[in-house]
């Protein structure tokens, strides 16, 4: 009885030994989170609800003590998010995301005093960059508007100009070539003020490609509006290009501007082979002194489409979305089209 007495008591003293041993190796291989949090007088925030979220998905709470002090133990090897439950709020405040290894302690302190003030400063910060943004934008409004106003007075003082005796028109002749030159300022300005992203630029290169075909500087015109195709391509856009290469006397480029018109508005087609017409048309002194292919091409293309016998006024020189149906809705200046 001795004996099994004496082996029992050695066999428990062996295996306190044995887990003595192992206790401070898996205490080793745990990972810990720990730290303080401060509130917004930088002073220890007591019994603030705390948790951490594996990226497996295990969650973990508990809650800081009177000093502020919180600590997470025996936790594996990974990311963890930490987030925060704080009086007055409904939404958890996601302090961010820690990773942890074996053995590691990481510390996690949380400062709302400096929290706030940086918060604070970002707030102001974008603010003022909203503000400036408005500004920018209304600026480019006004220079956009001046600009249509004006392009459309020195149309009207073109036309009188035209319609006036011949002795007279070279006194006119200044007005317009005045009104063309601040519309042409106008719109660059608007463009200055506009950016790549901005959903406005195409509108605007469209009206400066008017401007500028007005004033007689064709090859401007031509660039600005493939500009405002490249950001948003459309009927109105290629039939006006068709126009300008036209009255350029680029007639290869002319058709090839009608064609896609054409093809991006089928509904329309007959409309952008009409001008098509008009512009081989008066790219001479008739039909008869362009090329026999060209000639060919503009009869076909009117007699195979229907059209009305008293056509509106062809938009050679506007945009079929025109000015007056341009308006302006939140930060865009929409056209009808």
């Amino acid at each position: 009885m001795k004996r099994f007495a004496f082996s029992w008591a050695l066999a428990i003293v062996a295996f306190a030994a044995l887990f003595a041993g192992l206790t401070p190796r898996a205490a080793a291989q745990g990972a810990a989170i720990a730290g303080q949090i401060l509130d917004v007088a930088a002073k220890p925030w007591a019994d603030i609800p705390i948790q951490i979220v594996s990226d497996q998905g295990q969650k973990l709470e508990t809650k800081t003590d009177r000093n502020g002090k919180y600590s997470f133990n025996n936790l594996r090897s990974g990311a963890y998010t930490i987030s925060l439950t704080l009086p007055g709020q409904k939404e958890p405040y996601v302090g961010g995301q820690v990773n942890v290894g074996a053995g590691q302690t990481v510390p996690v302190d949380l400062n709302f005093k400096d929290i706030v003030g940086k918060q604070g400063k970002e707030f102001e910060e974008a603010k003022q960059k909203q503000e400036q943004e408005k500004e920018k934008f209304q600026g480019m409004k006004q220079h956009f508007e001046t600009g249509v106003a004006t392009l459309e007075q020195a149309r009207t003082a073109k036309a009188e100009m035209m319609k006036a005796p011949a002795d007279q028109r070279d006194s006119l002749k200044q007005n317009v070539t005045n009104l063309n030159n601040k519309a042409v300022t106008e719109f660059e300005a608007a463009k200055a003020a506009s950016n790549e992203k901005d959903a406005n630029l195409q509108l605007i290169m469209a009206r400066l490609g008017d401007a500028y075909d007005l004033a007689g500087r064709a090859d401007d015109a031509v660039a600005a509006y493939k500009r405002a195709i490249e950001l948003k391509p459309s009927f109105a856009y290629y039939n006006n290009l068709g126009g300008i290469y036209g009255r350029a006397g680029k007639i290869d480029e002319a058709s090839a501007a009608y064609q896609k018109a054409a093809e991006l508005d089928p509904a329309q087609a007959a409309q952008a082979w009409r001008n098509f017409g008009i512009t081989m048309y008066n790219s001479s002194p008739g039909v008869h002194a362009l090329s026999g292919r060209h000639a060919r091409s503009s009869r076909v293309w009117i007699a195979d489409h229907e059209l009305p016998r008293k056509p509106s006024k062809p938009a050679l020189n506007n945009l079929e979305c025109s000015q007056e149906n341009t308006r302006t809705v939140g930060r865009h200046l929409l056209p009808a089209c």
